[in-house]
């Protein structure tokens, strides 16, 4: 079952959305402010995310920016009263998936609202590659996928797990792995490997799975054990 975030501060729209979208065929939270959605969002992983622009301390374009920032992705369809062209190129541009002016109709907010979850559908993906342990590394969006649910992995923990997982049961050095990943121009400290490995075995282990999935080779660096049922 999807599951969809709405943002909105007026609890009378969140009630709207939710019975427009129907709550039968997908999972809905929702969120009263920016801030509860950003919390949200750390905590797991959405399919889509339905946000009001006009709210209180956080507005929803400052979400997106802040979204950016963290390097953490969310399909977004803007939902607002605020429909000039260019607050609608803006929302756009700072990643949003569709842009709909309310008022709207039901009709209209379901179709859209299939028509985003249809293109990033990942297990619809032609660059996909099915792991281990029920594992899915998505390149062309760069997310992980276990069981079909998404692991919100930031953009350097994606790429050095990714790198993992594209040569099992090869050992990585800490300093290879930071020469693969960051930019030559990047504060040299090899630590920040093992803060990002870290990191990363949290997020598997919330998702399910045990710290079995990165090994560390004492003195060494780390690697992916080789698993018959991994493939790249």
């Amino acid at each position: 079952m999807k599951k969809i975030l709405i943002v909105d501060d007026e609890k009378q729209m969140q009630s709207l959305l939710c019975v427009c979208i129907g709550s039968s065929e997908f999972e809905l939270t929702t969120a009263g402010s920016g801030k509860e959605a950003l919390e949200l969002i750390k905590e797991q992983q959405f399919d889509l995310m339905l946000l009001d622009i006009m709210m209180p301390e956080m507005n929803g374009f400052q979400v997106l920016k802040e979204l950016t920032e963290k390097e953490l992705l969310v399909p977004t369809i803007i939902i607002s009263a605020i429909g000039e062209t260019d607050q609608v190129v803006e929302g756009l541009n700072l990643g949003a998936s569709d842009y709909i002016t309310k008022p709207f109709e039901p009709k209209e907010l379901v179709a859209r609202v299939n028509s985003v979850l249809r293109r990033v559908e990942p297990l619809q993906q032609v660059e996909k590659r099915k792991g281990m342990f029920g594992i899915t590394i998505d390149h062309s969006q760069q997310m992980v996928f276990y069981n079909q649910k998404g692991i919100p992995l930031t953009k350097k923990e994606y790429q050095l797990f990714s790198t993992l997982l594209s040569n099992p049961g090869r050992v990585y050095t800490r300093e290879q792995l930071f020469y693969l990943v960051w930019d030559e121009a990047d504060d040299r400290d090899f630590r920040n490997i093992d803060t990002h490995i870290k990191n990363i075995r949290d997020k598997l282990k919330k998702a399910g799975l045990d710290n079995t999935v990165v090994e560390t080779v004492w003195g060494i660096g780390y690697k992916v054990p080789q698993h018959e049922g991994l493939s790249t």
